[in-house]
């Protein structure tokens, strides 16, 4: 241990790799062993990154490492035992993270061998991302557990579903960030348990959540269960994402109703295309509103009565000065996607908004949407309004 101190005296943070790149692991394992365990007695942080998957090369001395902050683990080798030792470190912890390619078992967390409980007192961010994908169902359900009563920060990407709301008790005035992505079960569970009710979480600022089982047949949500439960989710939010389509697949709907009872400021939509009639919806529907991030747009059905031709001259006379905050709108996913509906909806947002000065696209397509924004900008139905629409800025994502 002194010879590990003199060797680092000054060291904080430890990065631990482990892989063998497809040929066999040839180290010596005890002397290997004992000096991983004995730096990570002096330090605070821990960062272990594995991708060994035969028997593993590193035995850490769990017992001897204690008085952890801060804890990232990713990949998979000896995934159990990495569990075991944030669960020694509870009493300490302020940040844990859990990225793998394998299914995290829960309980490892919550329970000791004896079956008792563990409370992570100062944990402020957890962070649990695995597969993401069905697996066989577990049950995730810890009565009388408060693990984490001081969370700010929360993300639970996991394969399995929550049977209880084991992750929010305690913490429902400290909770500032919540990134979780919701099944039939799990939904089920937050609104059984009414994790998320108006007021519930006066600090909650950043809020996203994905839906998954979006391309069921039948969804597992009615649009009003889903809106009862987006209204529930930190009204005070100024930033949300909903990654995915809400059950039904309806977008609009939901976010309107948000309009009046949320401080949406950052609006994120993933994996979904939107129409420009549902986008000015949503403006309209936000007063705050200032930045969206979307995939891709497209116009959608035209107006009775309304050519193509006539749009730009509706969206003044019909929309004028509407969303006076709204400044910036990217493009995420727009590789191989650029269309000419696409830089149509950009022009006419321009011309509806009066403060829309930024847009972006996905690198890879940025030139190519640049010269089809040059050719629409000169062409008879835009011509009139150039001084006006090449006050826009472009950017690359």
């Amino acid at each position: 241990m002194d010879r590990i101190q003199s060797m680092a005296p000054v060291v904080t943070n430890i990065t631990v790799l482990v892989s063998y790149f497809g040929q066999p692991f040839i180290i010596a394992g005890r002397h290997f062993s004992s000096m991983i365990s004995g730096l990570f007695q002096l330090v605070s942080s821990i960062d272990y990154n594995s991708d060994f998957e035969g028997s593993a090369p590193v035995v850490l001395q769990l017992e001897s490492i204690r008085n952890l902050s801060h804890i990232r683990l990713t990949r998979r080798s000896k995934l159990d035992l990495l569990i075991q030792l944030a669960r020694l470190n509870a009493p300490t912890l302020q940040s844990l993270s859990i990225d793998t390619d394998i299914d995290i078992d829960i309980s490892g967390l919550i329970r000791d061998a004896d079956g008792n409980h563990t409370t992570y007192p100062r944990l402020l961010s957890l962070k649990l991302r695995d597969l993401f994908v069905p697996v066989a169902s577990r049950q995730l359900e810890f009565k009388g557990a408060v693990p984490f009563p001081s969370l700010r920060s929360l993300r639970l990407w996991l394969s399995h579903s929550l049977e209880d709301d084991m992750f929010f008790r305690g913490n429902a005035g400290t909770l500032e960030s919540l990134d979780i992505k919701v099944d039939d079960s799990t939904f089920r569970a937050l609104c059984r348990h009414k994790v998320f009710v108006p007021g519930s979480h006066p600090k909650l600022q950043r809020v996203s959540v994905q839906y998954k089982d979006v391309f069921r047949s039948q969804p597992f949500a009615t649009i009003a269960e889903t809106i009862k439960f987006e209204l529930g989710i930190g009204p005070r939010a100024a930033v949300r994402e909903i990654g995915s389509a809400p059950p039904g697949n309806k977008i609009a709907p939901v976010i309107s109703a948000l309009g009046n009872h949320t401080c949406i400021q950052v609006l994120t939509i993933l994996h979904i295309w939107l129409e420009l009639w549902e986008v000015i919806a949503i403006i309209k529907s936000l007063p705050l509103l200032s930045d969206l991030h979307t995939m891709s747009l497209r116009i959608g059905a035209i107006p009775a009565g309304i050519s193509r031709d006539d749009l730009p001259s509706f969206m003044l006379l019909t929309y004028a000065s509407m969303g006076k905050r709204f400044r910036f709108c990217s493009l995420r996913d727009t590789v191989n996607k650029i269309d000419k509906d696409l830089v149509l909806c950009v022009l006419l947002l321009a011309l509806a908004c009066p403060n829309f000065d930024y847009a972006a696209t996905s690198r890879s397509s940025h030139t190519q949407f640049m010269e089809m924004v040059e050719e629409a900008i000169a062409s008879d139905m835009f011509r009139q309004y150039a001084p006006r629409l090449r006050r826009l800025l472009f950017h690359k994502l």
